[in-house]
């Protein structure tokens, strides 16, 4: 058990030691001049933020609008008629039977 208490009164001399260290060098140390005062900075009153110009929209963009309702025609094209070509398909089988 007295090693534990030698513990102690070390972690006691040792914290007595540097505030003893502390004290000495704030007492040696020159204090700061005060700084001269600056002037205070006004404050800025809150100016209500002004909403962005809407730019005009680009082709791209107007591409963009126009593909949303866009038809199958759009899409695929015209009707190039593939029914039909199926049907002539269809015939000339017909005929070598």
């Amino acid at each position: 058990m007295s090693k534990q208490y030698n513990k102690l009164i070390k972690r006691r001399r040792r914290a007595a030691y540097l505030a003893r260290r502390k004290k000495a060098l704030t007492e040696t140390t020159p204090k700061k001049v005060a700084a001269k005062a600056k002037p205070v900075k006004k404050a800025k009153k809150s100016v209500p933020k002004k909403p962005a110009a809407k730019e005009e929209t680009t082709s791209a963009a107007a591409e963009v609008k126009s593909s949303d309702v866009a038809t199958t025609e759009d899409v695929l094209g015209p009707d190039t008629g593939a029914p039909e070509a199926a049907k002539t398909e269809g015939a000339p089988a017909s005929e070598a039977e």
